[in-house]
């Protein structure tokens, strides 16, 4: 391979935007480059969406059917029946990553470099020992669990949903701080495969989801034992006699909760360590990398997409970003994200899917001319 490569298009970041950007540019005879330090498929196949889905499927199972061999539920929910939903988990994963992985890509006529990528001036990235010249580069970097600095919580070992799907037994008692999406499918599906568990929330639990039709679902996760802990501020993690104890305090005063396991389920990052994006002229703000509605950065060459950009950090507003890129670097179309109607599922049972502005934002925008119909 030579010192330096001058593709079209240098893609970084193998997550859901990225592989989209470059198997539509190679299918295009685009030369592209792809460059990847991690595992192919990111956070969605490996961490995030294929993961939790499994094992949600297997607690729905074993809710509503007992015992699925298919799906790892076995006749009781001992620690081997735990076990076996996360072999569905892991088997899931590993049907689905031929098709994310460096293999496939490379049958595309992509060029995959595993390697970390470091803009090293506006126009250069350099991937391990070789420096990569493109015409246009696509950072799709993604994020990370936000971890919030919790006094004493590094000082257990707390779960995220990067290390979550790596237990073999079921928690004794789950603590999962963050009532958001993530927080509530995993205490669901954990409390169906027999954990007992605690959320607490610092706020409102699917806040960001309308309220009539969130309050059915948190009404269910409480009628399958999860217990839920609203307006609890979390202030400090120890601990005690072999347990992770975590104090909080609520409008109704101080709150301990002791559990064998944490999960932090606060948010995410975007990913922007080691990437040298003060080197690219690149602009970064609070949420991420700065774009304008055409998904470009302040340097004209580089464009970012999916959640490291900030706002919807979802698998399909990545994909979505994916698309606009490819028809503005290829066929220099004018584009623009649109997120109003960006719709979003929390897969609990019931699920909870939404699409276009909630009540408060048409009214924000629109005024009294807002009509509300509800069934």
């Amino acid at each position: 391979m030579p010192d330096t490569l001058t593709p079209d298009i240098c893609v970084i970041g193998a997550g859901s935007g990225g592989l989209t950007v470059a198997a539509a540019a190679a299918a295009f005879g685009v030369d592209v480059v792809l460059v990847e330090k991690g595992l192919m498929g990111g956070d969605c196949l490996n961490y995030g969406c294929v993961p939790s889905k499994a094992l949600l499927s297997a607690a729905k199972s074993a809710k509503a059917h007992g015992p699925d061999a298919k799906i790892g539920v076995e006749a009781d929910f001992s620690g081997a029946s735990f076990a076996s939903a996360n072999d569905h988990v892991r088997s899931v994963i590993a049907s689905i990553a031929p098709h994310d992985s460096v293999e496939r890509f490379e049958g595309l006529g992509v060029n995959v470099m595993k390697a970390e990528a470091r803009f090293t001036s506006p126009d250069t990235v350099l991937a391990g020992e070789i420096k990569i010249r493109a015409r246009r580069f696509v950072v799709a970097t993604g994020s990370s669990p936000a971890v919030p600095p919790i006094p004493g919580l590094s000082d257990v070992d707390y779960l995220t949903n990067e290390s979550l799907f790596e237990l073999r037994k079921a928690p004794e008692h789950l603590i999962i701080i963050g009532g958001g999406p993530i927080g509530l499918e995993m205490a669901q599906a954990h409390s169906r495969l027999g954990s007992r568990v605690t959320v607490i929330e610092a706020q409102k639990a699917l806040g960001k989801d309308d309220p009539e039709l969130a309050a059915i679902v948190l009404s269910a996760v409480k009628q399958d034992g999860v217990e839920i802990l609203e307006g609890t501020a979390v202030q400090s993690v120890s601990s005690v006699d072999g347990l992770i104890q975590v104090n909080a305090d609520s409008s109704k005063g101080a709150v301990t909760v002791k559990g064998s396991h944490l999960l932090v389920a606060t948010g995410r990052k975007p990913n922007l360590d080691g990437l040298g994006l003060d080197s690219a002229g690149v602009e970064v703000e609070r949420g991420g990398i700065k774009v304008d509605k055409g998904l470009r950065t302040s340097n004209r060459k580089v464009y970012a997409i999916g959640d490291v950009i900030g706002g919807l950090q979802f698998t399909h507003a990545a994909g979505y970003h994916g698309g606009l890129v490819i028809r503005s670097i290829l066929f220099r179309l004018p584009v623009r994200e649109d997120r109003v109607n960006m719709p979003w599922v929390t897969y609990t049972s019931p699920e909870l899917g939404h699409v276009g502005m909630s009540e408060e934002q048409a009214r924000k925008r629109h005024g009294d001319k807002v009509k509300i119909l509800t069934a």
